[in-house]
């Protein structure tokens, strides 16, 4: 895996780049926008302190 910064010389050379955030690879649209998306739930405790509950998840139409 390399950083964000280091993709700009691949994009010039016509390379394809296939990003991976933290909850991972997602599909994308006819557009190159995201299709779907997770996210984590978190409460927070007696302390104000933020405890994960459970993970999301969503999708959108690929059209």
């Amino acid at each position: 895996m390399i950083a964000f910064d280091q993709t700009k010389p691949l994009l010039k050379d016509g390379k394809d780049i296939q990003y991976q955030g933290q909850t991972g690879i997602g599909s994308f649209n006819k557009n190159n926008d995201p299709s779907s998306a997770n996210i984590g739930v978190y409460i927070f405790d007696k302390d104000n302190k933020p405890v994960f509950d459970h993970t999301q998840s969503g999708d959108m139409p690929t059209d």
